[in-house]
């Protein structure tokens, strides 16, 4: 520091912004875990990619219910990056190369995550949003929900707090 005024150095921000992100992930499942008394496992989503971090003895129906957006998100992602390596000009010549770059990939998902975005709803109650949410879960998994937390694997020695 050398007591001028400067703006942020935004290259080295954007440049740490994943690992940013990471930690940040990775500490609030941390807390969540210690304060309920859980544990976290991997699991692998994709082949030869990092595991995600889930909270462990959650149903994988359960999982795959919460990703319904991104089913969606990728669906018109693979249409998008169909109509992309398609796409001809005037002449009928291809207008790319017939494989999506990463960074096409990366504007093409944006353009999907838009696409798909679902209305604003109006605001409502927390308790309907928990009702709601319980059914969907429910019907959508097949997984009975009615207080997950107790029944899910423990870490650590000790009673959880919800035990007391």
């Amino acid at each position: 520091m050398d007591g001028k005024w400067g703006s942020i150095h935004t290259t080295a921000l954007h440049e740490n912004t994943v690992a940013a992100s990471a930690l940040y992930n990775e500490v609030v499942a941390a807390e969540v875990c210690e304060v309920l008394g859980l544990a976290t496992e991997p699991r692998t989503v994709t082949p030869g990619r990092r595991p995600v971090m889930e909270i462990a003895g959650v149903p994988h129906e359960l999982i795959r219910w919460t990703a319904r957006r991104g089913d969606q998100i990728a669906a018109c992602l693979a249409e998008l990056e169909h109509e992309y390596v398609t796409a001809v000009d005037d002449d009928g010549e291809p207008r790319f190369l017939p494989v999506v770059s990463e960074r096409a990939r990366a504007k093409l998902s944006g353009i999907a995550a838009k696409m798909t975005r679902p209305p604003k709803q109006k605001a409502r109650p927390l308790t309907q949003l928990r009702r709601e949410w319980k059914e969907s879960a429910i019907r959508t998994s097949k997984v009975a929900i009615d207080t997950p937390v107790p029944r899910l694997p423990r870490s650590g020695p000790g009673s959880p707090p919800w035990s007391t």
